[in-house]
């Protein structure tokens, strides 16, 4: 990805390809957090995750010249950084957690202190478990998720198809979402569901594959688990919302100064461009002398490290892929008398050749308005760039609980890319709500306005025979709650005897009687709640009565 007030990825090259340490600092400066961000990620140690990105960096300046696409420095950083921590992993062979690797979690001014503590809680729950995930997985996760690398660029960084990339990413969120889905149930919803509790009454707190699929069978199968489920957030979107960690100020030090670089030449032989000369006024030209004796300064200074030179005749063939490294000679301690600037322009002018000025990007949104409905959390929309020039975008959104990802991309001329829209649904109140995603880019914004509509159904407890019940008299009390007021609250009951009552409430709870029974038994209880909304929702249990005689 460019900077839109900087150089370009390709010019960046250019400048590290030339020795130009300040090209170098640049590419650091633009992508150090984020790939130290990635392998702390990986590696959930600090110290190690630095060393990663510093040894990165390293083969950047060693490999550089094998990047074929400038444009696509971003993918290929994400790739080497990424092979450096599986390097690390496979010698490590677990993931360590030091005392002070702790999950910080930024305040959301949206949410409510309760809100933001619960979301906080399983968002460190769905971290730490992550931790469990395959190598592989953990790595193509948090490139989507928290780097935002998608299509292309998010095969080209896992060494993989683009294709490959999006059913890989599609098993993997299934197996996100369904596992660590069960595991937030396991931890947070035993005090609203016996059964769950039971089952997991000698759980020792890993969460192993039986465990899991335990658990995953039981809130398939148990009503109140499964609307809990449907309230809490996605473990996708609680991995995706996890915060940046900030690479220590020492590292950009450690990593500028410390790396040192080689200078390339071009196949006719001159120099590559710095950051400095790309602004150089048409016309001025720099001694290739002094160049030369730089690029054999720093030949010196790598203590034999070669440096790369393409042939300068016409009569060579072109360079291949697999460039040949080969000595540079040793530079005299004083140029030679004939030793001059570049010799000067013929009398005849050579013919420049004609330029065709590429059209400017242009970029359309596909819709304006997108409808989550009920149910729905995610949906998506594609950025076209029907111009002749790439357009970098910038993604906002006025709602705290809407998002999109990639928050930041580039367009290249005549593509697409796929923008997903996330709607936090957690802790929202019954009704409509809306928001708006910002697509903003050099010469033009628009905007998508994203809709849903929230319901929620009564929250039943479980039913109990009262405390006073006696032959004459079976009172029944549930406890009962909704946000937009109750309509109804049915009991109906069969067994030993079968009827139904309307339940009136009584203090915190709702009671209803359902007198005696002749035939003593087993009855069960069944309690239907109903708000003002049209919601409604049941919980159920078996009790004994006692037959009353006569």
């Amino acid at each position: 990805m460019t900077d839109e007030t900087g150089p370009s990825d390709a010019q960046l090259v250019a400048g590290v390809l030339a020795a130009d340490r300040d090209a170098f600092a640049a590419v650091y400066d633009r992508y150090g957090t984020k790939l130290y961000d990635f392998a702390y990620s990986m590696l959930r140690h600090r110290e190690d995750a630095a060393d990663a990105v510093a040894d990165s960096f390293v083969l950047v300046a060693e490999r550089l010249s094998q990047l074929r696409d400038p444009e696509r420095l971003r993918p290929w950083l994400y790739a080497i950084v990424r092979s450096e921590c599986l390097r690390r992993l496979r010698a490590r062979k677990r993931v360590a957690f030091g005392g002070e690797e702790q999950l910080v979690q930024m305040a959301d001014d949206a949410l409510t202190p309760d809100q933001e503590a619960e979301r906080a809680a399983m968002q460190k729950i769905v971290w730490d478990a992550s931790a469990g995930l395959a190598d592989r997985d953990r790595a193509l996760l948090d490139l989507h998720l928290r780097q935002g690398l998608e299509g292309a660029e998010l095969g080209e960084a896992m060494g993989v198809s683009a294709s490959n990339a999006y059913v890989m990413l599609n098993r993997l969120r299934a197996q996100v979402d369904r596992s660590l889905g069960a595991l937030l149930i396991a931890r947070l919803g035993r005090d609203d569901c016996d059964d769950l509790d039971d089952l997991l009454a000698d759980w020792d707190g890993t969460f192993s594959p039986l465990v899991r699929k335990r658990v995953s069978r039981h809130v398939d199968d148990c009503d109140v688990c499964s609307k809990r489920r449907k309230k809490i957030l996605s473990p996708w979107m609680l991995l995706a919302s996890v915060p940046i960690f900030a690479a220590p100020l020492t590292l950009r030090d450690r990593v500028v100064a410390d790396t040192q670089l080689v200078a390339y030449t071009t196949p006719t032989g001159e120099p590559l461009a710095t950051t400095s000369t790309l602004a150089r006024k048409p016309g001025t030209r720099r001694p290739r002398v002094a160049v030369t004796a730089v690029a054999a300064a720093v030949v010196i200074v790598l203590s034999g490290v070669a440096a790369v030179l393409w042939a300068g005749n016409d009569d060579d063939p072109a360079p291949k892929d697999d460039i040949v490294a080969t000595p540079s000679a040793q530079p005299s301690a004083t140029p030679s008398a004939n030793a001059t600037d570049d010799p000067a322009p013929t009398t005849t002018p050579t013919p420049k050749p004609t330029k065709t000025k590429a059209a400017p990007g242009v970029l359309a949104v596909s819709t304006t308005s997108i409808s989550l409905g009920r149910s729905g959390s995610t949906s998506t929309f594609t950025l076209t760039n029907s111009g002749g020039l790439p357009v970098d975008y910038r993604l906002t959104s006025n709602a705290g609980w809407l998002s999109a990802s990639p928050s930041t991309g580039r367009v290249a001329a005549g593509t697409s890319t796929r923008v997903t829209v996330r709607a936090n649904r957690g802790g929202r109140g019954e009704g409509s709500s809306s928001g708006t995603i910002g697509v903003s880019w050099a010469t033009g914004s628009a905007g998508v306005k994203v809709s849903l509509i929230e319901e929620h159904d009564p929250s039943v407890g479980r039913p109990s025979l009262g405390s006073s019940s006696s032959c004459t008299s079976n009172p029944v009390r549930v406890s009962v709650s909704d946000g937009s007021g109750l309509s109804s609250v049915a009991l109906r009951w069969s067994g030993a005897g079968s009827g139904s009552r309307s339940m009136s409430r009584s203090g915190g709870v709702w009671t209803a009687d359902m007198g005696q029974f002749n035939t003593g038994g087993s009855v069960t209880l069944r309690v239907t709640a109903t708000d003002k909304r049209g919601n409604s929702a049941s919980a159920s249990r078996t009790v004994n009565v006692n037959p009353c005689p006569g």
